[in-house]
């Protein structure tokens, strides 16, 4: 089933480049001197701050400003801008549980949030009071940067992990981003030039050109796509570019013209496995830094080899194998190279090292303690003389090096694994973390024990009758060698996804907690207790808890119970009679798609008012792990049957309101051979839903005269 723009959008985009008049001189973003509004700071992803704040002579006392929990883990980088409509610096940041969210960079106060379709694994890149970030439900979002209110989107119909660079060619601003291909896995993909909000003709949102002609002839590695963060170019003689690295099998760099897409040049890294891709952004250097007059195109692949590259022609200038000082380490090189003067700094299996930017030689090689990959992009910041590279790795590890002698100066233990690449602005520094926290350090912040905090009641794991009045009485400890401030619990409700607000007292669809009374506030040891609302049907609910203690500090990771609540009512029963596991339904010839008519039965017979209300479905693509959206598409757009976020479909029965009845429902597959599987459940005219749901799985849609097992496609 096509994803793709159609032939008539790229039609109209071709025809706009062909007739548009001679545009006005590109201009790049210039950040603030205390902004960091995208991945590695600016367009050219030099990962340097002009800040002098933090210095090597005072780093250590680096320490917790304040710590906010989002809701789950990270593997992106956050961006700090200036919002000049709320007048005060907000930090952007996405997380795994589909919401992009903007804080006070002050408080750490959540401002807004908006809820894509699926994870977020690249970076917000924030230009003129617009955030734009891409999603792994295909879409390229463009957001209002003090509300969070959708500007517009644009479907890329691939998984979208590069980071957006966001310029003005010349002809009004730009979005240029890389998809790598309809499940994010080698499945071919692209690099898109995309009309940003902006006053010029184009459509926001809308398709300026389209690059998928990867490999060596060009368009020979169709498998191949970009989750490298795009770079810009300027040229000495003020020609520019856009320079991003490709995926496996291709595993090249690509120099492309900013207004058209053509192909400028290709620099094909030295394979060393079939997995050596690109997947790290490309760092430039300005026109005569470091005595080079075109300046320089720092690459780095996961074959080890960091290559620097002349930005007009590709040429390589020189090169730095890992592998050579480092044998054997184990890991890979997908940390984007930061450029500081005349060093460039990057991160490998087991830590960081600095290099000659003019001649490639090993300046420094720092082996963290737990001796894990640096996959974060290294920040550099502070004056000359005394600057500091900030980075973290897979031990969860925030650290802060003496950028002239590799000198670790300071370091901090997260709850988790770390991907996130620090930011800094105004002093202060921010990173994100699997455990699900969004951290802030600065100067003289907290430094001390971080607090702990157990769940009593209930014990993880336990079934529970449903409690008389409906209220769970959740129960638990919290310690802190200066004592506990408070604890803030957080309660999902596993039917529907949704989380308790006691503020609102409601159910909300994105992540929030609320504050449990304690018995000794500010003791260094304390128990604690909070009331939430269960459901007469009761179901499953997962129960989190952190202490917060006098310096900011939040437990980390999580303590964290999960408890199934018996319903005390009687919910109704679902069968699905039609079709059973393993039925085949042949595509037709040519192939096309076709349909699948679902049919069951619901019933209904007890409670206040017996009687059947609705059917509820999930039907879910097994191999592209995708849900069918219905007729009317995912996010409205009839062309997307299918996608990432799960959906559920309402079907009315055959008799509302019946204690028995009968039910259909037919959705139509891709087309191609696929594993179907799909769940059922009745919702009676009380509210209560059958817990237990109806399934079946595989359904088999087959070539014409293949069984089951015959192949996928």
């Amino acid at each position: 089933m096509s994803r793709r723009p159609s032939l008539v959008l790229l039609l109209v985009a071709a025809l706009a480049l062909v007739t548009t008049t001679a545009a006005a001189a590109p201009t790049a973003p210039t950040p603030g001197a205390s902004d960091w509004p995208m991945f590695h700071r600016d367009v050219s992803h030099s990962g340097t701050s002009p800040e002098t704040g933090v210095t090597a002579q005072d780093a250590a006392t680096l320490g917790i400003a304040w710590q906010q929990n989002t809701g789950a883990g990270t593997n992106t980088s956050p961006a700090v801008a200036w919002s000049a409509v709320l007048d005060r610096t907000l930090v952007y940041t996405a997380s795994k549980n589909h919401v992009v969210s903007a804080y006070d960079a002050l408080t750490g106060e959540r401002v807004w949030y908006f809820q894509t379709m699926g994870e977020l694994s690249s970076s917000p890149a924030v230009v003129d009071g617009v955030v734009y970030i891409g999603s792994d439900d295909h879409r390229l979002y463009a957001l209002d940067a003090a509300t969070g209110a959708k500007r517009c989107s644009f479907d890329t119909g691939g998984v979208i992990n590069a980071s957006p660079l966001v310029v003005d060619p010349g002809d009004g601003l730009v979005v240029y981003v890389g998809d790598n291909g309809h499940t994010g896995a080698s499945d071919g993909g692209h690099i898109w030039a995309i009309n940003a909000v902006d006053p010029n003709p184009a459509v926001d949102c809308s398709l300026k050109w389209q690059f998928d002609q990867f490999g060596e002839p060009a368009g020979s590695q169709p498998l191949a796509g970009s989750w490298s963060p795009p770079s810009w170019v300027t040229t000495a003689d003020g020609r520019h570019l856009v320079v991003a690295g490709s995926s496996s099998p291709d595993c090249a760099v690509y120099a492309l013209d900013p207004q058209t897409g053509a192909r400028v040049w290709r620099f094909e890294t030295v394979h060393t496995s079939f997995d050596s891709d690109v997947g790290a952004g490309t760092t430039v250097s300005a026109p005569g830094v470091n005595g080079f007059a075109d300046g320089v195109v720092y690459a780095i692949g996961k074959n080890h080899v960091l290559s620097a590259l002349d930005p007009g022609t590709g040429t390589q200038l020189w090169e730095y194998d890992v592998d050579l000082d480092s044998p054997g380490f184990v890991g890979s090189t997908r940390s984007t190279p930061a450029l500081a003067g005349n060093r460039v700094f990057f991160g490998y299996g087991e830590g960081l090292y600095a290099v000659d930017a003019t001649t490639g030689q090993k300046l420094w090689r720092l082996q963290t303690p737990a001796r894990l990959e640096v996959i974060s992009s290294p920040a550099v910041v502070g004056p000359d003389g005394a600057q500091v590279v900030l980075f973290t790795d897979l031990s969860g590890r925030v650290f802060a090096a003496d950028a002239a002698t590799g000198q670790l100066l300071w370091s901090y233990q997260t709850g988790g694994y770390t991907y996130s690449s620090p930011a800094v602005s105004n002093g202060t520094v921010y990173v994100g973390s699997s455990d699900g926290f969004l951290y802030a350090f600065a100067l003289g912040g907290g430094t001390s024990g971080k607090p702990t905090a157990t769940v009593t009641a209930p014990t993880d794991g336990a079934t529970l009758a449903n409690p008389v009045g409906g209220l769970l009485t959740i129960t638990g400890t919290a310690e802190d060698d200066r004592g506990v401030q408070e604890v803030r619990v957080a309660v999902k409700k596993h039917l529907g996804g949704t989380w308790w607000n006691a503020s609102t007292s409601s159910w909300a669809r994105v992540f929030g907690t609320s504050r449990a009374t304690l018995a000794s506030p500010g003791a260094r040891s304390t128990t604690w207790t909070i009331q939430v609302p269960v459901a007469p049907t009761g179901g499953g609910y997962t129960v989190q808890a952190e202490a917060v203690d006098a310096d900011g500090q939040h437990t980390a990771p999580v303590a964290q119970s999960r408890v199934a609540i018996l319903s005390t009512s009687t919910p109704p029963d679902t069968t699905i009679t039609s079709p059973t596991r393993k039925t085949v339904f042949s595509l037709p010839t040519p192939l096309a798609p076709t349909t699948v008519t679902l049919r069951g039965t619901a019933t209904d017979t007890a409670g206040a008012h017996p009687g059947v209300d609705k059917v509820y479905l999930v039907i879910k693509n097994k191999e592209h792990n995708e849900y069918y959206c219905g007729s009317l598409g995912c996010g409205g757009a009839p062309d997307d049957a299918f996608g990432p976020q799960r959906a559920v479909i309402a079907v009315t029965p055959d008799r509302p309101g019946a204690t028995s009845t009968t039910w259909s429902y037919t959705f139509t597959t891709m087309d191609h051979p696929h594993n179907y599987g799909v769940q059922a459940y009745a919702r009676d005219l009380d509210g209560e839903s059958d817990p237990s749901k109806a399934s079946v799985s595989p359904i088999c849609v087959r070539l014409p005269g293949q069984t089951c097992a015959g192949a996928l496609g």
